[in-house]
């Protein structure tokens, strides 16, 4: 066997003694651990602060069960003031229980009142209630709960009110806040609106007789003494009065249709006014659509109005009658006194050679229509009349290359000899007009001469106006392409070989036998 070797110094074994006093103390025996530090300040109040909330949200759910509300409120109110931002949410959910489970007991006990018939009495107690909490929550579970009461209760006191002839009562309970605020909304809307359509049948029977027999002010009289009450709103009232001129409108365009040609058309005309006038209607706005519920004139009533009044007109300024409408262009602008007025001022003007037909002639004005009437009877030959125009302005044939008459000739373009010892014509601007002598402005250089009327001819250069221009030569022949404005300086025009160029105005020519004719 090998030898063992000896144990080297330093590596002798450690005495036991010595490993044990190294070991840690029993448990029995160790030493007192070091104290923990103290908890800050700020720590511990957010902790009250918590548990303080939530015993508050705790007593806040004991007293809903014990039907403590108003306790709830005031612990709930307490512990959002708090203003733990995690409980905010139960808080809110605790105060919609605590809010809905009060109105069934509020809504219980108005259910009792209103099936007793007393809707005043319930309507404003738990009405009071619900602006006193001003809660969503409470609003809504009382209205859903007391529904079908409220609903009953209301209309028992409208059907009791309106039997009784007493719709301003009616109206004012439906209209009252506590009514409205327990029904709600839509409830309110609708019988709202029940109500205003049986009011409405009732106050239209009233006055139906009246209507039917054309007694147009008394039935007038009696609607707005209605609405004077209370029996009807306003609105109502405007309602009812269209309802009497739908009837009124076709019966009076009767009378006016008959009146035409009769000896007391004039009186006719004036009951006629004083009824339009008695239903608040109004003259249309030219060119306005007829609208529903407007106050304007209908349509087919103004016009047989206005044929009445320009028959009463044509009487007094003594118009022969046209046997046939005849059509005539005016010259120039022309202005047109009212068909109703041939002394009024004028209302419409129209443009140089408009088309008009002449329905009668007077000394020297003419009683015109816009459009053809045909062959027509007087009587609607009349609602097509326009207005009176003076006889001088019309003519029969179109006016459009005429010149204008002398009182609107200034500023116009015009054609003239304006050079001496120059056959062809030159473009100019009328500057003033004396008597029979008209001073032309030349486009050219702005020097006047003065010519007689008959020597010049419409400037105006629509499209096919045949001149003399710059082509190959000087005065070639040239057509006008494009219309030149009146306050145009060039022209855009096509030689004979089919060029085309602008051309400045004051370097055209142009000669009588191209131009139209004028006058």
């Amino acid at each position: 066997m090998p030898s063992r070797s000896p144990v080297s110094p330093l590596r002798r074994p450690v005495p036991i003694a010595l490993l044990l006093a190294a070991l840690p103390a029993a448990a029995g025996c160790a030493a007192e651990p070091a104290p923990r530090p103290a908890q800050r300040p700020a720590v511990s109040a957010e902790m009250a602060r918590i548990d303080e909330s939530r015993r508050r949200i705790d007593d806040a759910g004991r007293a809903l069960s014990d039907r403590r509300y108003a306790d709830a409120r005031a612990l709930l109110d307490s512990a959002s003031g708090l203003g733990v931002d995690s409980h905010r949410y139960e808080i809110g959910e605790l105060r919609e229980k605590v809010d809905r489970r009060e109105a069934r007991q509020w809504a219980s006990e108005a259910a009792e009142l209103l099936g007793q018939q007393g809707c005043e009495a319930g309507f404003a107690r738990l009405s009071a209630r619900m602006d006193e909490l001003k809660s969503e929550a409470f609003t809504q579970e009382a209205r859903k709960l007391v529904e079908t009461e409220a609903v009953a209760c209301a209309t028992r006191e409208v059907d009791a009110a309106t039997t009784a002839g007493k719709f301003a009562e009616a109206r004012a309970f439906l209209a009252a806040a506590p009514t409205r605020n327990v029904l709600g909304e839509a409830s309110s809307e609708r019988l709202t609106a029940e109500l205003d359509a049986t009011i409405a049948e009732a106050l239209y029977a009233q006055v139906e007789p009246d209507v039917t027999a054309g007694r147009w002010a008394d039935a007038v009289a009696k609607l707005d003494a209605a609405v004077e009450r209370g029996d009807a709103a306003e609105d109502q009232g405007r309602a009812l009065l269209g309802r009497v001129r739908a009837a009124a409108a076709p019966r009076l365009a009767e009378l006016a249709g008959k009146a035409i040609g009769a000896r007391d058309a004039a009186d006719t005309l004036k009951q006629l006014d004083e009824t339009i006038a008695l239903l608040r209607w109004e003259a249309p706005a030219p060119g306005a659509a007829e609208l529903p519920g407007s106050n304007a004139l209908p349509e087919a009533l103004h016009r047989k109005r206005a044929a009445l009044a320009a028959w009463v007109e044509a009487m007094r300024v003594r118009m022969k009658p046209m046997k046939r409408p005849e059509k005539r262009w005016t010259h120039g602008v022309v202005a047109l006194a009212p068909a109703s007025s041939a002394d009024g001022e004028a209302k419409q003007r129209l443009a140089p050679s408009t088309p008009v037909w002449v329905l009668g002639e007077a000394q020297q004005r003419a009683l015109v229509a816009a459009v053809d009437p045909g062959t027509a009877a007087l009587a609607t030959a009349l609602e097509a009349a326009i207005g009176w125009a003076p006889r001088l302005r019309l003519a029969a044939q179109p006016t459009v290359d005429w010149l204008p008459p002398n009182d609107q000739l200034e500023g116009e373009r015009v054609w003239g000899p304006l050079r001496a010892n120059q056959p062809t014509l030159e473009l100019g601007v009328v500057s003033a007009v004396r008597v029979d002598e008209i001073v032309v402005r030349r486009l050219a250089d702005d020097a006047e001469v003065t010519l007689k009327r008959r020597q010049l001819r419409s400037g105006r250069l629509p499209p096919g106006t045949r001149v003399l221009a710059l082509c190959k030569s000087e005065n070639d022949p040239a057509t006008i392409v494009d219309a030149v404005p009146p306050t145009g300086r060039v022209a855009r025009i096509q030689c004979e070989g089919g060029e085309q160029k602008d051309e400045p105005l004051a370097s055209l020519r142009s000669r009588l036998d191209l131009l139209p004719a004028g006058r």
